[in-house]
């Protein structure tokens, strides 16, 4: 295994391979991390040559982000084949910001590996005390000839994540992160705005879209490394000898005829999103193995034929600490900021109603709850559906 200092290269051996980033984050501090696929001129030929925490794959796959910001410590992992890059891309910068006020020597050391061919092959570290820069860009992917190389750049960069995308030639929006009005004929700008859902701030309205709303697509994603890394002890006890936690994402549906049902793995009541419902569950990860979680897309296009939509998670296997899981929900909305609800908080429950879409002529009102309950008949209870229940299985 290599160890780069600043500046070292070395040639990839294989087209497919991971670099991964690592760090551990005070409680009140964040990092996005982002990458920029360049051209000849060091610039991004549009937006979709930016993968970043809202816009998390290339459209052909060529760079994939695996982002897990809700745990500690915190990993991102870039999935970069170079057989799938166009022929005018020259350079992949990947590169970290601090969310808020603070700066690079808030965090711990940065940590990058390389993984080809399932092996770590080459490691950096990036000394964070010595930096008062709130971004960076951490290492560069290269054509050489006819050779993709890897360049440790640790190169500091005054500003935050708009400026950096900006010297990358991302257009930036200055739309605050609200609401935004019906799409423009011509190509909108990237939002670079998120938002947390939690008590203070629970609720945002998604105006109606002149084109609808499109596919909307929520993810559940959870700790998946503490039953690897831990061989026992409190993790070993939390998780069942190692077994880990089963967490199911899912959904009550109420349509605007009063239909009323849900949509989960248990039953396997996945749905469907082209038909009635027009929701779909696309995943059911049972050992935390599926690196992005599980996903349940909404068909935005039918949106008018739904009244309201409340989703939850819930414990199917394993010991019911939510703040274990660290699991987080995050709602995509095309051409509307990330929303993400964190599950952090929770009771010695099974079952959490997560947040609830309310149709409101036409708009989706986006209402946090998490409410812990016991399970799916309190939830039915909690939200007034008045279903029937029975016990199911996978």
């Amino acid at each position: 295994m290599q160890q780069l200092i600043t500046g070292a290269n070395l040639v990839l051996t294989s087209a497919q391979f991971h670099l991964k980033v690592k760090t551990t984050l005070p409680t009140n501090i964040g990092l996005d991390v982002t990458a920029y696929l360049l051209n000849s001129q060091g610039k991004v030929r549009g937006d979709a040559d930016m993968v970043f925490y809202g816009q998390k794959q290339t459209p052909n796959c060529s760079v994939d982000l695996i982002e897990t910001t809700h745990k500690v410590p915190y990993l991102a992992q870039f999935n970069i084949n170079t057989q799938k890059l166009d022929v005018d891309i020259h350079k992949i910068a990947m590169c970290a910001t601090v969310d808020g006020e603070g700066v690079l020597n808030t965090i711990q050391d940065i940590q990058i590996e390389l993984w080809e061919n399932g092996q770590l092959t080459a490691t950096a570290t990036v000394k964070s005390a010595e930096k008062t820069e709130k971004a960076l860009i951490l290492a560069e992917v290269y054509r050489h000839k006819d050779q993709w190389k890897l360049r440790f750049v640790n190169q500091g960069f005054n500003g935050g994540l708009k400026p950096l995308s900006e010297y990358f030639g991302v257009e930036i929006s200055d739309q605050p992160p609200a609401p935004i009005p019906p799409t423009p004929v011509t190509q909108p700008k990237i939002n670079l705005s998120k938002i947390t859902l939690d008590k203070r701030n629970s609720q945002i309205n998604l105006k109606k879209q002149a084109q609808g709303f499109g596919e909307i697509k929520i993810n559940l994603n959870w700790n998946q490394g503490s039953q690897q890394t831990q061989s026992g002890g409190f993790f070993k006890k939390l998780l069942n000898q190692n077994q880990g936690i089963d967490l199911d994402l899912g959904c009550l549906f109420e349509m605007q005829d009063g239909t009323k049902s849900v949509v989960q793995a248990l039953g396997k009541r996945f749905g469907s999103f082209n038909d009635f419902p027009y929701i779909q569950l696309s995943a059911d990860d049972r050992t935390g193995a599926l690196k992005e979680g599980e996903w349940l897309r909404i068909n935005g296009q039918n949106w008018q034929q739904i009244h309201r939509v409340v989703l939850f998670a819930f414990i199917y296997e394993g010991v019911p600490n939510w703040a274990e899981t660290d699991a987080v929900v995050t709602i995509y909305v095309p051409d509307q900021p990330p929303i993400e609800i964190g599950l952090t908080e929770g009771q010695p429950l099974g079952m959490c109603g997560i947040v609830e879409l309310v149709n409101q002529s036409g708009s989706i009102q986006v209402q946090r709850h998490v409410r812990y309950v016991p399970g799916h008949r309190e939830l039915d209870q909690a939200f007034n559906f008045g279903l029937r229940w029975v016990a199911g299985t996978k």
